[in-house]
């Protein structure tokens, strides 16, 4: 009995969240993988096919990405995404041959990791491993890790390396992956880049903004994210180290501090729909680029749908007109952002589409996640040292509002300055862009996230000393997202633990 009391108490204090919003059959037969390994070839329709694998596939993939332009500023690279505006992604390079990996964007989570070169996973076989063949400098230790979900699970031991990207190149640690689930069979990313809050990291090792602060090398400790719509054709999409670009919004920053000290989250002051407010209070919004969709508590979203003529709902997926020109708008101190309809009207559903506004509680009953339909239309800048995020907007995509009980604070947008020396507010980061383009007939889309207690052990290869594990919940069939639950380990640990004392006695 006191095993089983023990296991539990440690199920307890390793968990995590995986919200699979994707389709089942992962459109298997739409994919094929060229013989020509390794190399990436532009497909008619503007995007690039992706040949990734690196030993014999138990079943055959291709995964089309659009390529954006490489930003002018050397502090600065470019964010790839599907075509569909469901995964975005930038290119890093790992080891000492430079091993090009696609790694998802995701501030949903601390925690960065890839694919090793030893999983046999059908989602390794599918996609750019990485392992000592690749690098003479890695280094691997003996620290597990491993994230659980309902329908599957990525683990492996935590490694180092030298990473580049931009204009960097640091040693850090990371996760590399023995095994994947499935998951991740219909996705181009073949890691996670995490860039979120240092508090949530599980690995124990230094986050990569970490590791760039301690080396010196960044302006400021702040991450500016542009993300490109799929629709537009200017495959623009960049992130931005130490600074901002300003030339991806107008008028001024308008920052929001966050809520607490695992996730990016600030306070929501109200939501509507064209104008008009649900008259929300004592919410709170997650903001994170892992996430593909809106996730808001199933009350909430109907709130906000019902703001919208002719939509219906059937459970947590809510049906609205195909031809609405609804926009709904999120309010933060004091500012509205709009959401236009074209953002968040999905696949055909019956007479009428599929919102992605989803009616599911990820967190708590005042918890959204805002992901990238949200993120699609601002300009985001996540500033580690203030503990606050900004939002900058074009196209006259916000407005103020006088009911905002948020407290905020505002920079002016109209100075540039050298790329390699940008300032919390501006960079001259500008970005060439290209006509290519590419969109996708399908409609699935990932969102991790992740929170777990560490262990700790001493190894000789590496600084990193973590032993972590962390578990999934909850599936759907339109979309999914990358994301943390928050939950009070130390609370249910010692629950158990003076259950367990009882019960001996």
């Amino acid at each position: 009995m006191y095993r089983q009391l023990l296991s539990l108490a440690l199920l307890f204090s390793h968990v995590s969240a995986f919200y699979p919003y994707g389709s089942d059959d992962g459109d298997e037969d739409k994919r094929s993988l060229s013989s020509n390994i390794g190399m990436r070839d532009r497909d008619a329709s503007g995007g690039i096919t992706l040949d990734i694998k690196r030993m014999r596939a138990k079943r055959d993939n291709t995964f089309t990405v659009v390529k954006s332009s490489t930003p002018s500023a050397p502090n600065a690279m470019a964010i790839d995404s599907d075509g569909s505006d469901f995964t975005y992604f930038s290119v890093m390079e790992f080891g000492s041959s430079g091993q090009q990996m696609y790694m998802l964007i995701d501030t949903g989570s601390a925690n960065t990791w890839v694919m090793g070169s030893g999983c046999q996973s059908n989602a390794c076989l599918i996609h750019n491993t990485f392992g000592s063949a690749e690098s003479t400098t890695l280094n691997t230790t003996s620290q597990s890790w491993s994230l659980s979900y309902g329908t599957g699970e990525v683990q492996g031991v935590v490694a180092q390396d030298t990473v580049k990207f931009a204009n960097y190149s640091v040693r850090m640690g990371f996760g590399l992956a023995s095994s994947a689930s499935d998951d991740f069979n219909n996705y181009p990313m073949d890691g996670i880049l995490g860039l979120g809050r240092p508090s949530s990291d599980t690995l124990g090792t230094d986050t990569i903004m970490q590791v760039l602060d301690q080396q010196g090398t960044l302006p400021k400790n702040i991450v500016g994210v542009h993300l490109q719509r799929a629709s537009d054709g200017t495959n623009d999409g960049e992130i931005t180290f130490g600074g901002v670009d300003s030339s991806r919004y107008s008028g001024k920053l308008s920052y929001t501090k966050v809520a607490n000290t695992e996730n990016w989250e600030i306070a929501a002051s109200d939501a509507g729909v064209n104008g008009n407010g649900v008259g929300f209070t004592g919410k709170t919004a997650i903001i994170d680029t892992g996430t593909s969709y809106i996730l808001m508590p199933e009350a909430d979203a109907q709130a906000v749908h019902n703001l919208i003529p002719g939509s219906s709902q059937n459970g947590e997926i809510f049906v609205i007109p195909c031809s609405t020109t609804a926009s709904v708008y999120f309010t933060f101190s004091g500012i509205q952002y709009t959401v236009p309809s074209k953002d968040f009207i999905g696949q055909t559903v019956g007479d009428g589409c599929q919102s992605k506004i989803i009616g599911h509680q990820a967190f708590g009953p005042n918890e959204w996640i805002l992901g990238d339909v949200f993120l699609k239309n601002v300009y985001t800048v996540f500033d580690f040292d203030n503990n606050q995020i900004g939002f900058g907007t074009t196209g006259g995509s916000s407005s103020s509002s006088s009911s905002s009980s948020a407290s905020s604070s505002s920079s002016s947008a109209s100075s540039s300055v050298a790329a390699d020396s940008t300032s919390t507010t501006d960079s001259s980061a500008s970005t060439k862009t290209s006509s290519s383009s590419h969109t996708s007939s399908s409609e699935p889309s990932t969102t991790f996230r992740t929170t777990t207690s560490t262990g700790s052990s001493s190894t000789s290869s590496s600084s990193a000393q973590a032993t972590t594990s962390s578990g999934v919940t909850d599936s759907s069939p339109f979309a999914s997202s990358f994301a943390t639950p928050q939950i009070n380990t130390n609370s249910v640990a010692a629950l158990l633990l003076a259950l367990l004392v009882a019960l001996l006695l």
